[in-house]
C-alpha cells in the first residue's frame, strides 16, 4: 500500500457511496503497510483533491474529447489524483506524479485508459492548463468552478446573501479547519491544559470566540497523546462550543440530548450539571450510543443513562425541564471540515431533511415540562432547516415562545444564534432556545 493507493481507494469509494470520505481514510491510514510520510500525503491528496475538485475538473473535462463522464469513478479521481500534483505540489517531479497515475490506471483502469492518462496529463503540462484563467461566460458556474462548490449551491447563497457575502462564504469552505479543544474541566483547567498541551509540542492557543477553549497549532497526533487518553479534553469546534454552553445553561434538574452522538453537547450538560441532575442521551442506533459511551468514559462522566431511541418517535412518560435537539441537517455549516459532503448533497436534500427535522421537533414538544426548554441547533445555514423550521414549529405549539439567548451580539441574528464560517471563522451553526408556557 502506497499513499496515492490509498488516497485513490478513499476518492473512488466515497465517490460511490461507500462511506464517507473521513471513514474511508481513516480505514486506508490504519493500514500496518503505511509509513507516516505516506499517511501524511494519503491525507494531503484526498482533502486537497476534495477541495479542488471544481477547477480539477473544469481543466480536465476540456482535456477530454468524451469529458469526465465518460469515465469511471476510479479513473476520473485518478486523474484528479494526477492533476492536484502537477497543479499544487511543487515538491513532486512532474514526471513522478504522472507515472504513478499511469501505474494506478493499470490497477484500477479500463485497459484503454492507460494510454489516455499518461496523454491527458502529459498535454495538460505542456500547455500548462491548470494556470489558465476561467473563460466561463456564466458567472454563476465561473464562482462554482472556481471555488469548488456545486453550482446549485453557489446560486443560493448568491440569492440569499449576495455576491459579495457568498463569495467569502465559499472561501471559507476551502480553508482547512482549526482544531479547537474544550477542557474537561472535572479533570484541568483552561490554563493547566494549555501548558501540558505545549510542552507536548502541539502549540495551543486561546480560542477567540469561547472562554476557555484552545485552538490547537500543531494537531498530528494529539489524538494518540496521553492528554487525549486521560480525558483532559474534548475535540469541538467552537460554533459547537456555544451550543453546548446553551443547553447547559437552560438545563434543569431532568435534561435530554436527543440527537447525542457523538457525544460533545451532552458530556458538556453533564459537565455542568448541578448535583441531584439526571442528564439523559438518546440516539437511533447501538453504533452511535457505542462512541457516546467510549467519549463519556473517556472523559470520566459517570451517570449519563442511553437510550436508543428514534428521535422523531420517542415516547417517554417523564418530562424534562430542557431537551436539546440537534438534529440530523445537511450540513452546509461544516463543509470545510467535511469535504466530500459538498459534492454529495443535492437540493432535495433540504426538503428532505427539513421534513424529519419537522417530525423531531414535534416529538420533542410533548417532552418538555411546562416551564421547561427545548434548545433546537443544526450545523447548516438553510433558512428552510433554520428560522422557517423555527416558525413553523411556533405556528402549531403556541405553547412555546423563542427567548433571546445570553450571548455577545455577533452571534445572533434576531433570536438566534447564527454562526457563519466567513463571518465567525468558526463552523455553521443555528440555535433557537423555545421556553414553553407553565
Amino acid at each position: 500500500m502506497d499513499a496515492r493507493t490509498a488516497a485513490l481507494k478513499v476518492l473512488a469509494g466515497s465517490e460511490l457511496g461507500a462511506a464517507k470520505s473521513d471513514e474511508l481514510l481513516a480505514e486506508q491510514l490504519s493500514s500496518p503497510g503505511l509509513k507516516p510520510v505516506d499517511r501524511a500525503l494519503a491525507r494531503e491528496l484526498v482533502s486537497g483533491v476534495l477541495r479542488s475538485r471544481g477547477r480539477l475538473d473544469h481543466v480536465l473535462d476540456r482535456s477530454l474529447k468524451q469529458g469526465l463522464g465518460s469515465l469511471t469513478a476510479w479513473e476520473r479521481n485518478n486523474l484528479r489524483l494526477g492533476l492536484y500534483q502537477l497543479s499544487s505540489l511543487d515538491r513532486i517531479p512532474q514526471s513522478a506524479a504522472v507515472n504513478e497515475s499511469v501505474k494506478l490506471a493499470r490497477r484500477f483502469g479500463r485497459q484503454g485508459t492507460i494510454g489516455l492518462t499518461n496523454a491527458v496529463l502529459r498535454d495538460i503540462i505542456r500547455k500548462r492548463s491548470w494556470t489558465k484563467p476561467l473563460d466561463i461566460a456564466d458567472s454563476y458556474r465561473r464562482l462554482a468552478v472556481e471555488h469548488s462548490h456545486p453550482e446549485w449551491l453557489t446560486k443560493r447563497w448568491i440569492a440569499e446573501l449576495g455576491e459579495d457575502q457568498a463569495t467569502a462564504l465559499l472561501a471559507a469552505g476551502n480553508r482547512e479547519a482549526p482544531v479547537t479543544v474544550r477542557p474537561n474541566r472535572s479533570r484541568t483547567t483552561t490554563e493547566s491544559l494549555q501548558r501540558v498541551l505545549a510542552e507536548s509540542g502541539f502549540e495551543p492557543r486561546r480560542n477567540g470566540l469561547v472562554d476557555g477553549a484552545l485552538d490547537i497549532g500543531r494537531p498530528a497526533g494529539l489524538t494518540a497523546s496521553p492528554e487525549f487518553r486521560q480525558g483532559l479534553f474534548y475535540i469541538q469546534d467552537a460554533a459547537a462550543q456555544l451550543v453546548g454552553a446553551l443547553a447547559a445553561a437552560a438545563a434543569g434538574p431532568l435534561n435530554l440530548d436527543l440527537c447525542c452522538s457523538p457525544g460533545g453537547k451532552l458530556t458538556t450538560m453533564a459537565e455542568a450539571a448541578a448535583p441531584g441532575s439526571l442528564t439523559v442521551g438518546a440516539d437511533i442506533s447501538l453504533a452511535k450510543l457505542a462512541r457516546v459511551r467510549q467519549n463519556l468514559s473517556r472523559l470520566g462522566i459517570g451517570g449519563v443513562p442511553l437510550v436508543c431511541a428514534d428521535a422523531a418517535r420517542f415516547a417517554v412518560r417523564r418530562l424534562f425541564d430542557l431537551v436539546l435537539a440537534d438534529v440530523p441537517c445537511s450540513g452546509l455549516g461544516v463543509l470545510r471540515r467535511r469535504l466530500d459532503l459538498r459534492w454529495r448533497i443535492v437540493p432535495e436534500d433540504v426538503a428532505r431533511l427539513a421534513g424529519l427535522q419537522a417530525a423531531i421537533l414535534d416529538a420533542a414538544a410533548d417532552l418538555v415540562a411546562p416551564g421547561g426548554h427545548l434548545l433546537y441547533s443544526t450545523c447548516t445555514l438553510t433558512p428552510e432547516e433554520n428560522e422557517r423550521q423555527v416558525d413553523r414549529f411556533l405556528g402549531v405549539h403556541p405553547e412555546f415562545q423563542a427567548i433571546v439567548p445570553d450571548l455577545p451580539d455577533r452571534f445572533r441574528q434576531g433570536p438566534y444564534l447564527y454562526l457563519w464560517p466567513h463571518r465567525h471563522g468558526a463552523d455553521g451553526a443555528f440555535a433557537a432556545c423555545l421556553a414553553k408556557r407553565r
